[in-house]
Order: structure tokens, then C-alpha cells, then sequence
């Protein structure tokens, strides 16, 4: 769900450039899938922010382990999730990047990985020092 929206919110006017961290193929896959246009451009933090243009999207590329199948849960794949977090987080906090907005995490098969995992906010909050 989380690329599909990314796809999609990527085709309407913004008012700040958006970027998203996560696997370019799986992106383009998916904006094929939904039938939306959308242009990758990779991700350069030493870059001044550019004005976002619908139907394009910069990327932080964060590699899956498998591809991914929409609708089908992968253990293989629960170190991407985390892997993607914790490119954001550290983006946000070195100043590359000005907000993270998450997409649904699924604790259940990032737990089925052998990876002790309550939820994505307690994750944030020990990548960051805080309290969820």
C-alpha cells in the first residue's frame, strides 16, 4: 500500500519536493500496475530542494532483498522496511531531508524475520534518542 501511495500522491501539485525512500524498481512497477505516469530521479542530498512536478519523483534508493508482490506479505523483505526508516530518519536528522512521513508498516512479518519489532514509532523514537 505504502508505494501505491507514494505513486499516487506523486501525480498531484506539491508544495515542497518530495522524496521518497524506497526501491526504485518497485516504485516504477508499481505506478505500471496502477497505469500513472511517473518519472524517477535519483535522490541528491548535496542538491538545493527542487520544485515538484507531477507525475515525477526523487528517490533515496533503498534495495529490496525480493521483489515485491502488491497484496502478498514477505519476511524476506522486513529488513527493507527498516532499512527504509532508518535512511529517512537519518536524512531528517543530518538536515538532507525536512519532514519523514511514514507509510503502514506491517509489524507482524517484520516479527515473522526473527526481528523484535513493536511498531514503527518505538523504532523512530530509539533511531532518534526520544519517546514514542
Amino acid at each position: 500500500m505504502g508505494p501505491d501511495l507514494c505513486v499516487r500522491l506523486a501525480q498531484e501539485p506539491q508544495a515542497a519536493e518530495l522524496v521518497a525512500v524506497a526501491d526504485p524498481a518497485l516504485l516504477a512497477a508499481r505506478a505500471a500496475a496502477l497505469g500513472l505516469p511517473l518519472t524517477l530521479r535519483q535522490f541528491r542530498a548535496d542538491a538545493a530542494p527542487r520544485a515538484h512536478r507531477p507525475a515525477e519523483l526523487a528517490v533515496l534508493a533503498v534495495p529490496l532483498a525480493r521483489p515485491a508482490q502488491a497484496g502478498r506479505l514477505d519476511a524476506a523483505n522486513a529488513l527493507y522496511v527498516l532499512d527504509a526508516l532508518r535512511h529517512a530518519v537519518t536524512g531528517c536528522l543530518a538536515g538532507e531531508l525536512a519532514a519523514l512521513v511514514t507509510g503502514p508498516v506491517h509489524k507482524g512479518v517484520i516479527n515473522d524475520a526473527g526481528i523484535p519489532f513493536s511498531g514503527h514509532t518505538e523504532f523512530l523514537a530509539a533511531l532518534t534518542g526520544g519517546e514514542p
